[in-house]
């Protein structure tokens, strides 16, 4: 196979015929419809797994605010990774490892931390993500913290040069609203 090239794009660069075939791509990848999604998720920083001209694998960076540490919130300032997909008859060929990598560069020059919220935890940990062990919330648009528990065990973690030398994956972490899925 022809090794992948990696291109990264704002979402205002991107030509509405590629925001067409990421969305084409992450509905095959997620066997689900997709278009609201980008609206959701807002804009971001793409990168993008091509072969052949042909993307096989995005994956996307969005700016959130993660709050650690329950009535004593620290604010952390995250890069949060949305879409992380690969074509289905390409799995396991390494492509979304590579974005991954590249994800967790630019994470770890950008932001005081990464952030995600998943079901294949086995596949981050591999590349560097730690699983949060402490409850999951979100905090309402007025500030109020509300507990998140089908979240627990699904959010992780990357650590950044700027994150807290404190920072516990035991402790109570939240994220601000957004409708649909906060995390």
């Amino acid at each position: 196979m022809t090794a992948a090239r990696l291109r990264t794009a704002l979402s205002d660069q991107l030509t509405p015929e590629r925001l067409d075939e990421l969305t084409r791509l992450c509905e095959a990848a997620f066997e689900e419809p997709f278009t609201a999604n980008w609206e959701r998720v807002g804009p971001g920083v793409h990168v993008m797994a091509e072969v052949d001209g042909r993307v096989v694998a995005p994956a996307m960076i969005v700016d959130r605010r993660i709050y650690v540490g329950g009535e004593m919130d620290v604010a952390l300032d995250a890069g949060y990774v949305e879409h992380v997909a690969t074509l289905p008859e390409l799995h396991g060929t390494g492509h979304g490892s590579t974005v991954m990598r590249e994800i967790n560069r630019i994470i770890r020059d950008e932001y005081a931390l990464g952030g995600l919220g998943t079901d294949s935890t086995g596949f981050y940990q591999r590349l560097g993500w730690e699983t949060w062990l402490g409850p999951t919330a979100v905090r309402t648009p007025d500030g109020e913290r509300v507990r998140s528990p089908r979240d627990d065990g699904h959010v992780m973690i990357l650590r950044t040069p700027r994150t807290p030398a404190t920072l516990a994956l035991d402790s109570p972490i939240a994220v601000d609203w957004r409708a649909e899925e906060p995390w």
